[in-house]
């Protein structure tokens, strides 16, 4: 039959009559006929019904069926036969929240893995034995790669395969890639779907032939000892030979690390040279800093390397749900708190005209005064809760404006991106901001101040803007470390005091060593974005702006 496949280099799909994919082709890149037909012509990027890469994967993993006679909603769930559209808030929604196993699942961390050799199988030992690490969820339980030391090891992957395609493939498997026809072993073990962890023994090597014994899985450390960094996953090396097709593979967390740490250390040699050395999983790399390669100091064997951009995190898609539900639920509490107020209101007023029937009625009965009493204190009360009700209507809608606000603000630096941020960004008029800033403005303001000085008591603000400029707070930065420098073993420095107080930005921890203080500066409506963009000039200031 006809195979489609994803062409990256002329970034089209291309049709084959026979195609063997290789251990790094994704599967949402390689389709059958008839899969193409019912499915992927649908989805993919320009079609009308267009899935990102990860809510495809979650959807085939959960076999979501198109049915195209339902136009508007045409992604069928068959587990809660229920139908969907291709929105972020439809289909994309429903699979992180109800079917994504990183969700559900998200008290369980999956811990590395050791693999040991095995007796059956000589070349199936080589390929299997090795460390392997979680990379992300298949069929509802952890996927695991291996982790490659060299460039002649061969790319693994240990996965679960449900009983969707029937029995015989249910189970734990060692293969170059998921649902790949080629397989080292196979353990029917762990099946439940509760169970998450990976069968220790019991395996098949291979994965039709008998059990051995001899291959154990056991959890393991890192073998460096080293903890988590914060580096993202940039390197990768090329693992294919000569005159074969570009196959780059991502480096190992430790090599990476290392390598990242010397690229922000600055990318040169030891000694003068452009060669320094790193280890990792007990091998010595020597890295070529100028013709970007890297060899192994024992085997000498020789690769290059190259640093792109940063791999998405996998997590990307539970965080913006579980921020989606956190905003959700803020908005559900606020009515919950507008009905509850008009539900007083209500109760007020009912109150004020039972008051004066009261007031008209009981004027010539004996109590009048200890009932009208009654009635008064029982409306203060009420009174007192819709006051309380308002003030905490009026933080929980500051709150989730600053909580939607700092989100937006904060994305960009959690996903690295911070060179596509704007460098001027508007703050919500509800923030808490705009009123600690109006009464630091006007304490600021010496009381013997008269005159023009006097205009500042009733300043109103009108917009406020954050600057988020990557290159001048780095040069600032740089700056505060040379003042900091020049300083040293000089004593009684001038104290440099502001009035303006530091409680206005809490956020800022200001350097009392270096007279780091907050300041007011004027400018003209034609210099804000010129200032928000280069800085300031001194040579320019003048007390007119």
């Amino acid at each position: 039959g006809i195979v489609f496949v994803w062409d990256s280099v002329q970034s089209k799909w291309s049709e084959f009559t026979s195609y063997q994919p290789s251990p790094s082709t994704e599967a949402c890149n390689v389709y059958c006929e008839s899969c193409w037909e019912d499915w992927g012509k649908h989805v993919k990027p320009d079609s009308k019904y267009a899935l990102s890469r990860a809510c495809e994967e979650l959807a085939i993993q959960m076999g979501i069926q198109f049915c195209p006679d339902s136009r508007s909603n045409p992604f069928l769930c068959p587990p809660c036969n229920r139908l969907f559209n291709a929105g972020a808030s439809s289909l994309v929604r429903h699979l992180v929240q109800m079917h994504n196993p990183a969700l559900q699942h998200k008290d369980f961390t999956p811990a590395p893995l050791h693999v040991s050799a095995c007796n059956n199988h000589k070349q199936a030992s080589e390929e299997m034995r090795g460390n392997y690490i979680a990379k992300g969820w298949h069929h509802g339980k952890p996927l695991y790669q291996k982790v490659c030391t060299d460039v002649s090891d061969v790319v693994v992957f240990l996965y679960f395969w449900d009983s969707r395609h029937g029995e015989q493939h249910h189970g734990w498997w060692f293969s170059p890639r998921e649902g790949s026809r080629e397989a080292w072993a196979h353990n029917s073990s762990n099946l439940g779907r509760e169970d998450l962890t990976v069968p220790t023994s019991g395996w098949k090597v291979p994965w039709d032939g008998e059990v051995d014994p001899t291959l154990e899985i056991t959890t393991h450390d890192d073998t460096d000892g080293q903890k988590d960094t914060d580096f993202e996953l940039r390197w990768e090396f090329l693992a294919s030979a000569d005159g074969e097709k570009d196959d780059w593979q991502p480096a190992s967390k430790n090599i990476n690390d290392a390598l990242e740490r010397r690229w922000k250390q600055g990318w040169h040699g030891d000694n003068g040279t452009d060669i320094f050395q790193i280890q990792s999983n007990g091998y010595t790399y020597n890295i070529d800093c100028r013709c970007m390669a890297q060899w192994n100091v024992k085997t000498n064997r020789r690769r290059e390397i190259r640093r792109g951009e940063a791999k998405p995190d996998v997590m990307v898609l539970l965080k913006m749900a579980e921020k989606d539900a956190e905003v959700e639920r803020l908005r559900k509490k606020k009515n919950r708190i507008v009905r509850a107020k008009n539900d007083l209101m209500a109760k007020i007023a009912q109150l004020k005209q039972e008051n004066k029937t009261l007031q008209n009625s009981l004027a010539e009965r004996n109590g009048v005064v200890e009932e009208r009493d009654r009635i008064v204190k029982e409306k203060n009360k009420l009174i007192e809760n819709v006051v309380k009700l308002e003030k905490e209507k009026r933080i929980l809608e500051s709150s989730q404006a600053d909580h939607v606000a700092q989100m937006m603000l904060q994305e960009a630096w959690r996903t690295s991106r911070q060179l596509q941020t704007k460098i001027c960004t508007e703050l919500n008029h509800q923030d808490a901001i705009f009123l600690s800033i109006r009464q630091t403005l006007v304490e600021a303001c010496p009381k013997n101040h008269y005159g023009d000085c006097s205009r500042i008591r009733n300043v109103s603000i009108t917009g406020l803007q954050q600057i988020c400029n990557v290159r001048l707070w780095k040069d600032y930065e740089f700056r505060k470390e040379q003042v900091r420098k020049e300083l040293e073993g000089h004593e009684a420095v001038p104290i440099v005091a502001s009035n303006l107080s530091p409680g206005v930005c809490k956020w800022a921890h200001l350097d009392k060593d270096i007279n780091e203080i907050l300041l007011i500066h004027g400018t003209t409506q034609d210099k804000i974005d010129q200032i928000a963009s280069f800085g300031f000039d001194e040579r320019l200031a003048r007390e007119s702006g």
